[in-house]
Parts: C-alpha cells; structure tokens; sequence
C-alpha cells in the first residue's frame, strides 16, 4: 500500500511511498474479517487478532491452501437441536437478524439469518459470542437495595435481596419525594428513548431526558436537520457498490461492524480505490492502497479545499447538483480562499495530494465518502460539525445522496407510534423547559431531547440553574461519561439513583436499588432493519429460553413505577403484544403472522429508487443553510481551527478508537470477548517512544488537564508520532464484574467536562462533547 508519509519530513514536505508497519496482505484481512464478521456457522467463536505478530512483506498471492476460520468449537459433538428460534442481536443498533438453535432448553448455537438485509446469513464477532452473555453468572438475578449509604469507587454497597414490590415502593416514594420537593425537573432520565418511559416522563412533566448522544452523533444529525430535512442522520451506506472510498476517521470495518466490514471487503474485492485519511492507521486502511496521515482536527481544512477544487474545475455532477440541490455559488464564493496550499499548511498534507484527491473523487463513480458515528465529524473537536457539514456537501457534489454506491437513507416500515395505539390521558405542561444540562439552548439538536453527557456533571455539582434530586438509569453506564471520575462526584448530590441493567456495571455500583433487566435472547417484541435497509423489513424476536432469573423488562419496569407513583392511568390497556399487533397490522400483517414466518422476517421487497424531494424547506439539499443561518450558526462550514494544540506541558494529540471485539464498556465480562482482547494499551508511534525512552509493554501514564491513567505501552509505526491513542472500553471497577474488572483503563477519564456556557459559546449545532479536543502528556510510570 501507499504511505502517505508527511508528519516526518520536516520543513519541505514530502511524499515517500513505503511500507507501513502493520504490513496487511489482502489474504490476511480477509481471513480477519471473516472471522470478525461471519466465518462460518459457529457461534462459539474468537476473533483471533486485527494485526500479524511478525512483520511479513505485503503479498496477495493466492494461498498455498484454503483461508480457514478463525474460529474454534466449545463442544466438539453437536446435540440434537430441539427448537430453532428467531432472534436479532441487541449489543449495537445494527440489529443483525439471528437464528439461534437450542438443544436440551438451552441456546447453543447463533447464527446470522440469511433473510436479514443487514445480517445477511452473518453476525459480528460479538453477536456470535453472545450465549457467554447469556449465561454471564454475574448477571443480575434480583431486585436489590443499598444498605451503605456511601458511594464509590471501592466502596461495597451492602446489596440486600429484595422482591419487585419494594423495589418500586422505595423508589417510587424516593421519586415523588423528589418532585414534592423541586418540582418535576427534579427527577432525571438516564435513557435511549422508549415508548414506555417516554411516557412516564411525559405525564411527570419532567424536561430531564438525558442520553448519551452527544457522545456519539449529534453533529451529524443537527447537520442532516438543518441542511437535508431529516429528522436525523441517516446510518446506511452502500459501500460494496463503492468505486472511490474516501474516509475521513470512518473505520467500521475495524471494528468489525457486521454490514460495514461485509461491504468493505466487497468493495475492494471489486476494485474500488480506498483512500484513508486518518492520524492513524487501522485495518481499514491497511486494505485500502492509500493512507494519508493527517494532523488531527485538521479534517475541515482538506475538505474545504476539496470542495473548492471540484467546483472551480466544474467537475461536480451537474445534474444531481442542479436538480437537487440550493446554495451552490454562495459556496463557490465562501471557498475560494481555501487553496489546496492553503490546506496543506494547516494538514500537512501536501497540496498536490489533496488537489489529486479532489480530482479522483469527483471523477470515481460512484464515489462515497462514509461516515457513521465518532469519525471525523462526530463530535471529538470543535469543528466536527464543519466536517459533518463538508461530508453532506462533497456527497451532494458527487450525486452520492441516496443514491446506489452512496449514503442511503434507509426505508424502513411506516406503522402508528406509541400514542396512536394507546392515546395518553393528557399531559401537563412541562414544569420548565429549562434543562440541567442546557440541551434546550441548541435549537436545532435540542427538540430531539438526546441530552449532553458533557455538560452534565458541572451542571449539577454547580446546581444551576438546578440540581436533580433523583435519577433513573438504564444502559448508560459511569464510563460512557467524559471525566467519570467527576460524574461520579456529581451522581453523589443525587438523593437517590435507580438502575435497571443487566449486568453489576459501576452504574449499578451508584445505586439505591436495582432492577435486574432481562438479556435480548429471553426476550420478545420486532425490530426494523435501520443500517441496512433498501426495503422495509422487520425480524422477528422469540425469546430463545425462558428467563433464567428474576428480571422483568424496561417497559414492565417502567409500568411498575408508575402505578407506585400514582401515574398508572397512563399505563391502563397498554400491552407489548397489543402494540406489536396493531403496529404490524397498519403494514397488512399481524403478531400472530410474524411469529409463524419461515424466515423470521416481514419484508416489503421493491426495487430501490433514489429520492428527487427532501425534507427541507426547498425541498432539496441546501449546500447554504437557511436552518444554520436563521438559528445563529453559520450557514456554511467555513474554517475553524480545533480548540487544543499541544503545548510543553501536554504536548501529544489524544486520539480515542474502539476494538473489534467489544461493544463500548458493555462486553468487557464477556470471557471469550476478553480472550480476544483483555485490556487497553497505550498506543504509540515508535519514534516517539524511543525520544521517551518507553518501550514496547512498559507501564506509562497518561496525563491531561481532566485526569491521568496508567496502561502499558504498545509501539507501532502505524500513527503519527505526535499522536497517542487509547482504546474504550476497559478500567472497569466494579468487582461484581468478575472477568472485566481492574483490567486496563478508562480513557473516558482524560476527557475534559464542559459547562453548558462553554458548550453554548463553542456555536455547535449538534452540542457535541468534543471527546478527542485536548492533549495529553505521556511518561514512564
């Protein structure tokens, strides 16, 4: 492959094509892949590694046998399979359709189903690994209660066992308590939106929805808002039609994201060009012929000269831009001083690169560049919004807009929603539409409610504009939060916290009393096809075995508090199975006729035609935001530099990723995930680490203006060497999680909190956390 090789050739720029570390065969990554992916029918299986151990010379000649499978049996003699139940995985949102053969009552074998648009007869690696969840003896198996009112890291809560009934009484007198006394702004949900709590927080009148989305993808949706007309970010991308892939950060087929890695690899197979644009060097890149090691943050400034290349040389695609879009000569006009020289001082990356990049990528059809979540315009800098924004403008400029070999926004199933079905006795007004964490003060990503994780903890420990006196909290654990250590501070103002999980997490360690949730395999309900949809489809969830202990789901849950609450009126004739009927029935089927498909799936298979009109109040794409410029954001994505540089004192650039092999901080007790990969490292380049004297498994901490942590040291030659990078997930400290405990560190650590001023004042319309926007310093421990 072609290294990109800037960040080392001093004052003159270079160009020096070469061999990079990680020395990535084709053969190599396909067997990786697979293995991550979908190799073969097994579900008890382990993804043996991303890298080789011994540096090889680049080959991709054939074999001298067959690839195998990385993948190795628990049992060597199959049983009799005495049912076969249909499922879809619940770690990500991808969903992927699943077929889970039983033997002797219990789950013994997944595998991806073959009907599944996004699965496609195959599953991820964690998918595959998710009986050794299921069967996690950690698992949270009752309701309890706290009986030590400290609260901690290291601090044993005194769990006692206690039946459901006093579960929601102590916490429904906790939290009518809590309104009683500040009012229903009082009371906090820690949550991914759920019909059910949905509307327990409706009818208390709270405005305190607070999820984790800023962490996550809110630059994206606030940009796809403003300038599309969608209600958010749309996740489905066409790569294996792809003959130019551009990415900017996007690496999901290193983290083995199922549809994602499938498409890659397709693509490539097919010769698509890849050209991967990154501090750092993954498998993704490894595979793509052309890695351009950028200064982070810098992102913006390549794009910007990009788009000024492509249209002053007219190479757009005329007819997709005239037809569906607006606001081409003011941008024509806001580029012009953004040179490819001009971009090259600011990326180190030489201007004839970046002029060349242009060029292919507006003369490749059908050329993409894919984005999901935390890449390059998720919310890590200040600016990530701009390259959201450079990201909907360059697909637009290359006819990529919902189009085959593009960004497609996904056709999923038109069905009534929760209170269509079951219409609510009326709801209060809101006692106040002022947020604890500021989330109303964005006005384009604040009707969405998703929250700021960022802002948060100041908010409350400063209690202004209020404190909350209680919380409920589901799935969001203590490490998805920036600084966790002062999320935990600010957990502890609370009066009284309320978890439903399904494992022990640090969060279940913060509360007064439990809620054991069951795992998706003993659940039911019907899922749509959302990464992954050229059609609208659904699949099928069975419970798989009958629920092993005493759990209940969020909406029984969430039914329970409010009855206790004295808000049960909201909850009189609401039913899962009558919600799943009356919603398949709008599409002309039924619950009953879901649940005896042959392939566990309702599909409304049609041929895919892109869309012509779009949300928008034009109707059609608006390369100038009237949204933007009306809400006080600027209206195009002129440049702004990232917030910090390195200095003396931290002087390397922070970069967070995250394994193939795990899900966030939610698989880390997954034995066979943690055989896969059992802790975080440091990662850095080789010659950084020789001017520091660190080598390779050394102890090191890292240290920034938050926090420090300590890891060991992993060298490489696959980033540049003023960057460090740390992987999420791992610094788990709660002992009930027997397996992930102690094991690594929580990156999430180092990340500064903001306060809501300081996110106001950074004018994001998507309020992103700005999870990489800072610097770091590293020593031997």
């Amino acid at each position: 492959m072609i290294v990109q090789h800037f960040f080392a050739a001093g004052p003159g720029l270079q160009t020096v094509a070469k061999k990079d570390k990680w020395k990535f065969s084709r053969r190599s990554f396909l067997m990786a892949s697979g293995a991550a992916v979908a190799a073969g029918a097994a579900s008890n299986f382990l993804l043996a590694g991303c890298q080789p151990d011994v540096e090889e010379p680049v080959v991709d000649d054939p074999p001298d046998e067959p690839p195998v499978d990385v993948a190795f049996e628990l049992k060597s003699v199959e049983p009799e399979i005495t049912a076969t139940k249909f499922n879809f995985c619940g770690i990500c949102s991808a969903n992927c359709g699943m077929i889970v053969d039983v033997a002797d009552d219990k789950a013994w074998r997944i595998r991806g189903n073959p009907a599944c648009q996004v699965a496609e007869g195959h599953l991820c690696v964690k998918g595959y690994s998710a009986l050794k969840d299921l069967y996690d003896p950690d698992r949270l198996k009752h309701p309890m209660k706290r009986t030590n009112p400290e609260k901690g890291p290291g601090v044993d809560p005194g769990w006692v066992k206690i039946d459901w009934d006093e579960a929601f009484e102590l916490t429904a007198e906790a939290f009518n308590q809590a309104i009683e006394e500040g009012g229903p702004q009082a009371l906090g949900f820690f949550s991914r939106g759920h019909d059910w709590m949905n509307r327990l927080r409706d009818a208390i009148g709270t405005p305190n929805h607070i999820q984790h989305h800023s962490t996550c993808f809110t630059t994206y949706t606030a940009v796809w808002r403003a300038a599309v007309g969608t209600g958010n970010r749309p996740f489905m991308l066409d790569v294996g039609r792809a003959k130019y892939l551009l990415s900017f950060g996007w690496d999901q087929p290193s983290k083995a994201k199922n549809m994602s890695a499938r498409e890659y690899v397709k693509a490539v197979s097919n010769g698509a060009k890849v050209v991967y644009v990154d501090p750092r060097l993954t498998i993704t890149g490894s595979l793509g012929g052309e890695w351009i090691p950028i200064k982070p943050g810098t992102d913006l400034a390549f794009m910007l000269a990009m788009i000024r290349t492509i249209i002053n040389e007219e190479l757009y695609d005329q007819d997709f831009v005239d037809n569906n879009t607006t606001g081409l000569e003011q941008l024509r006009d806001a580029v012009q001083d953004y040179t490819p020289e001009w971009a090259s001082e600011i990326t180190e990356v030489p201007a004839e690169t970046i002029e060349r990049v242009a060029r292919e990528f507006a003369t490749t059809k059908p050329a993409l560049i894919p984005n999901h979540k935390r890449d390059a315009g998720g919310p890590n800098y200040q600016n990530s919004w701009r390259v959201a924004f450079c990201t909907v403008i360059l697909n637009s400029l290359v006819g990529a807009m919902d189009r085959e070999g593009g960004q497609i926004i996904g056709r999923t199933a038109s069905m009534p929603g929760f209170n269509d079905v079951f219409p609510p006795p009326d709801f209060p007004e809101l006692a106040t539409t002022e947020r604890v964490d500021g989330f109303e003060k964005h006005p384009i990503i604040g009707p969405t409610r998703r929250g700021d994780f960022s802002t948060f903890p100041e908010a409350q420990l400063a209690g202004e504009p209020y404190r909350l006196k209680a919380a409920l909290f589901r799935k969001h654990n203590v490490l998805a939060f920036p600084n966790a250590p002062r999320f935990v501070e600010a957990l502890k103002t609370m009066d009284f916290v309320a978890v439903v999980d399904v494992w022990p997490s640090e969060m279940v360690q913060m509360a007064d009393v439990v809620f054991p949730e069951p795992y998706y395999l003993e659940t039911s309900g019907f899922g749509d096809r959302v990464y992954h949809a050229f059609y609208p489809q659904l699949a099928l969830r069975e419970p798989v075995v009958d629920p092993l202990y005493d759990t209940r789901g969020y909406g029984g849950v969430i039914t329970g508090l409010a009855n206790a609450m004295g808000y049960g009126e909201y909850f009189e004739g609401v039913s899962g199975g009558t919600f799943n009927d009356e919603r398949l029935k709008a599409l002309g089927s039924s619950w009953e006729e879901l649940q005896n498909s042959e392939n566990g799936m309702w599909s409304d298979e049609k041929p895919f035609q892109g869309r012509e009109e779009w949300g928008t109040e034009s109707g059609k794409i608006e390369l100038y935001s009237p949204v933007l410029e009306n809400n006080n954001y600027d209206p195009l994505p002129y440049w702004e530099p990232k917030k910090a540089e390195p200095t003396d004192e931290y002087p390397f650039y922070m970069i967070i990723s995250r394994p193939p092999m795990h899900k966030m901080s939610q698989t880390q007790n997954n034995e066979l995930m943690m055989q896969a990969q059992g802790t975080n490292k440091l990662i850095i380049n080789a010659e950084a680490a020789a001017n520091l004297g660190i080598e390779d498994g050394d102890e090191v901490v890292v240290e920034s203006q938050a926090n420090q942590v300590t890891l060991q040291a992993e060298v490489i030659q696959g980033i540049r060497p003023d960057c460090v990078c740390v992987e999420h997930g791992f610094g788990h400290w709660s002992r009930e999680l027997t397996v992930a405990f102690n094991q690594g560190a929580n990156e999430g650590d180092l990340i500064p909190t903001l306060t809501v001023e300081e996110m106001v004042n950074s004018k994001c319309p998507g309020a992103g956390s700005q999870m990489q926007d800072f610097c770091v310093n590293v020593y031997k421990a």
